[in-house]
């Protein structure tokens, strides 16, 4: 019995060492030997470009680490991956959106085992999936086509609005140098604001929201109008405006005659 149970024990860890040498991952050269030199780019000794159809990868090779970014030319995504230079063995995964890292960004120790994950997705309820669905759906523009894409940038605004946002440049004419610009609630998808941005000139779909917003505040708490010996300003005017409109809906179904002449139906 005592020779079964340590034949099976053997087995067991036999198998589990070789389902976490499955699940680690190595550097291997031999995966590029057929792809040809890019000679779009300056080639180095630590420093080459490759690629395949529309496949690209460049590898750097540093003292400690080999970094290898992989990405395909019809989409704006890139894939990186950083090595132990000396095992071969994966340190960091994570995955880019233009120039945004995005998703779960994996690192690992130096036995390949996981050590953390950190999601770049966080604080943006409205993820980039969501955004890419919107552009579609609102703008009919595809912005996983590399050449709809001018620039896109998504932070934390902290500043005026305290929440997270994306700003997004499209180009929709390859021969204008005009831009339009979009700045997006990252809590909501809610467009906050648009504007088209010449090439030279020195403005911000952020800050001119910014201006929008403190000239409407501005107005809104300036005088208005007088009504019966008050005072309003304009926020304060349509406040009393929608007072009164709800008012007069919940009282309305008394009849036309007897909002002229309340009192005709008494007794």
């Amino acid at each position: 019995m005592k020779k079964i149970f340590t034949v099976l024990l053997w087995i067991f860890s036999f198998v589990i060492r070789g389902q976490i040498k499955t699940d680690m991952e190595y550097f291997n050269i031999e995966k590029y030997k057929d792809w040809d030199i890019d000679t779009y780019y300056f080639q180095s000794e630590n420093d080459k470009f490759l690629k395949k159809g529309n496949d690209r990868v460049r590898i750097i090779c540093y003292d400690k680490t080999i970094q290898v970014e992989k990405n395909n030319i019809t989409t704006p995504y890139k894939h990186y991956y950083l090595y132990d230079s000396k095992s071969k063995l994966l340190k960091i995964y994570g995955k880019n959106f233009i120039l945004l890292e995005i998703g779960k960004w994996s690192y690992y120790d130096e036995n390949g085992k996981l050590l953390k994950e950190i999601d770049k997705d966080q604080p943006y309820k409205f993820s980039i999936s969501d955004i890419i669905e919107k552009f579609k759906i609102e703008y009919g523009l595809d912005l996983e086509d590399s050449k709809t894409i001018f620039s896109f940038y998504r932070y934390v605004e902290k500043e005026y609005l305290n929440i997270p946002i994306y700003e997004v440049g499209i180009n929709k004419d390859a021969n204008s140098s005009v831009i339009e610009n979009y700045l997006i609630d990252g809590n909501n998808g809610k467009t906050l604001y648009s504007i088209k941005i010449a090439e030279g000139e020195i403005k911000s779909v952020l800050n001119e929201y910014v201006k929008q917003v403190k000239r409407e505040e501005a107005e809104d708490n300036t005088y208005y109008r007088t009504y019966k010996g008050k005072d309003y300003t304009k926020k304060e005017w349509e406040a009393f405006e929608e007072e009164w409109y709800k008012n007069y809906k919940e009282n309305k179904d008394k009849g036309f005659w007897d909002d002229i002449f309340p009192g005709r139906n008494k007794k």
